[in-house]
């Protein structure tokens, strides 16, 4: 992690750059900025646009590994010492490190956003939004009878078959969709002869 504190048009810039990560992340004052790959003599470097300047991450290989120098208009900015990013630095030592922290927060808030949005996909793979059609329409059961064991088992056998019906992906989302109706039917079905048996009891509601 590098960083760099640059004084432009009186204004002062927080520069971060995750070099671990391809291409690097270029952070300037907690928002993310595209970059753009270019060749030089010395190799690859990543050029930005900080307002109305350029700036230029050249990217330099050493007996260490990568180093990384910056440049703005062409001409190279160094690193403030405080502005190093160590983890022998503590808050209170530099006004600075809020600034880096808001950039870790900015990436694990872009990290839990995606893990979100994947959490949802794979539910929608396993339960189709049309199959909520069906599902809604098998709860009507236990609630119509007020939870009685024998509605809440029709609905569970009914809700385990319409997901079971929806993930055969051999068959086409119409044809799915329609036994999935086919299911709430035999479901309701079922819980209308059970109630004209007394297995089930409806008060105030004469069925047959």
């Amino acid at each position: 992690m590098k960083t760099w504190q640059v004084e432009l048009d009186g204004k002062t810039h927080i520069i971060t750059l995750d070099g671990g990560k391809t291409p690097p992340m270029l952070v300037v004052d907690d928002k993310p900025k595209p970059v753009t790959l270019k060749l030089t003599k010395m190799g690859q470097a990543y050029d930005f646009s900080l307002h109305k300047h350029t700036g230029t991450i050249q990217q330099i290989e050493t007996d260490k590994g990568k180093r990384y120098g910056l440049l703005i208009d062409g001409k190279p900015i160094r690193p403030p010492k405080k502005l190093d990013v160590k983890m022998t630095t503590t808050p209170s030592s530099s006004s600075v490190l809020p600034k880096y922290d808001s950039a870790g927060i900015f990436r694990r808030k872009q990290l839990n956003k995606e893990q979100s949005i994947h959490q949802k996909s794979t539910i929608r793979q396993i339960i189709p939004d049309w199959t909520w059609v069906s599902i809604i329409g098998i709860l009507f059961i236990p609630a119509f009878s007020q939870l009685q064991p024998a509605s809440i088992i029709i609905a569970g056998v009914g809700i385990v078959g319409v997901i079971i019906i929806s993930n055969i992906r051999q068959m086409k989302d119409g044809h799915r969709f329609a036994f999935t109706i086919m299911i709430m039917v035999l479901c309701w079905s079922a819980f209308v002869i059970m109630a004209s048996r007394g297995i089930i009891k409806i008060a105030n509601i004469p069925l047959f």
